[in-house]
């Protein structure tokens, strides 16, 4: 039997909130994730940064940054055991753990909010997305674009024993708002992921250029073996995939990843090097008595040394072609299961 990936666009509105059908069995994990990044007059170069999460896991408990989590599910889909975490990076220092709270998700049709010490709250309406976070921040994200790629993209996959995930990706859009009433700029990615699979470790990053230029690439692995290993670039007309990607991490602190990849016509190579960091580990117990652990490092970063080549041509398009660039990279160790 052949287990193959469905893919589509859909309408963010209608179905990021809707998850009365998604199964979810025991081990399975559910989050919806920002990354904004947002402009910095005093410092253009570290662009500031924020990701927040709204999270659940069908688990009896789970220890995330040393805080100890207990999960009681009750059915009922409205009202959802779960987390809220969020990391800010002001421009200057990294807020580690800005948000990391047990709380309880409200899922509505068109929002999901916490009731949180500092309540934080995502709410849809057509081509245009609110987050909110206490009264310091408040973003409203919306579309910039009009091509396929920019729209919100639903993809599933599913595997034997019917394990598998389903993710709604939406890699730019546009976003104004304020952070402690000053008025702000950026751009912001997202994405709902639902897996229910062993999390193993990965390469991901996503980054967005001066130019409406967008790259982004992803490389999850296990005892040496990529199981996924793709580079997309978007040049705001055409998009060029590479299903073959390599990536080496330097040993330096924090670490710099040299990417590079091929397809038929093309080549491509592109230095990720970041300026921040923050990481949240998790930790459990694989049937109540194997300890493993998830170490998931996220870096604020730009790009350095782009270079697209077409193998036939010889046409070059280099980093300065695109202008500033600003994303986040993740680099992702251990084992969950």
């Amino acid at each position: 039997m052949k287990y193959k990936t469905k893919k589509s666009i859909i309408d963010m509105e209608q179905k990021v909130f809707d998850i009365k059908d998604d199964p979810m069995p025991k081990g399975a994990w559910w989050w919806w994730f920002w990354l904004f990044f947002i402009d910095n007059p005093e410092n253009p170069k570290k662009p500031r940064q924020l990701m927040i999460l709204w999270s659940t896991k069908n688990e009896k408990t789970i220890n995330c940054n040393n805080l100890e989590v207990k999960f009681s599910h009750t059915g009922d889909r409205s009202r959802l055991d779960g987390i809220v975490a969020a990391w800010y990076f002001d421009g200057k220092k990294m807020h580690h753990n800005y948000l990391l709270e047990q709380c309880t998700l409200n899922v509505s049709q068109n929002q999901i909010t916490s009731n949180s010490a500092t309540p934080a709250s995502f709410a849809t309406t057509k081509n245009r997305s609110t987050i909110k976070i206490g009264s310091d921040f408040e973003f409203i994200a919306k579309p910039k674009s009009k091509h396929d790629f920019t729209k919100p993209i639903y993809y599933s996959h599913t595997y034997p024993a019917n394990k598998g995930y389903s993710i709604i990706k939406q890699y730019h859009m546009n976003i104004t708002g304020k952070i402690k009433n000053k008025p702000i700029h950026g751009s912001a990615y997202f994405q709902r992921v639902f897996v229910n699979a062993p999390v193993i470790p990965w390469y991901w990053g996503v980054f967005h250029f001066e130019n409406n230029s967008i790259l982004t690439y992803f490389n999850p692995r296990l005892l040496g073996r990529s199981f996924k290993k793709d580079i997309t670039y978007f040049d705001g007309t055409q998009t060029h995939e590479f299903i073959d990607i390599n990536v080496k991490k330097s040993k330096e602190n924090p670490p710099s990843f040299r990417i590079s990849g091929q397809n038929r016509h093309e080549k491509i190579s592109f230095t990720v090097c970041p300026y921040s960091h923050s990481s949240w580990t998790f930790k459990k117990k694989a049937c109540k008595i194997i300890p493993n652990k998830l170490t998931y490092n996220e870096y604020p970063a730009t790009i350095s040394n782009l270079k697209l080549i077409d193998k036939k041509t010889g046409k070059n398009t280099i980093s300065k072609d695109l202008g500033n660039s600003v994303g986040n990279a993740e680099y992702a160790t251990g084992l969950l299961l």
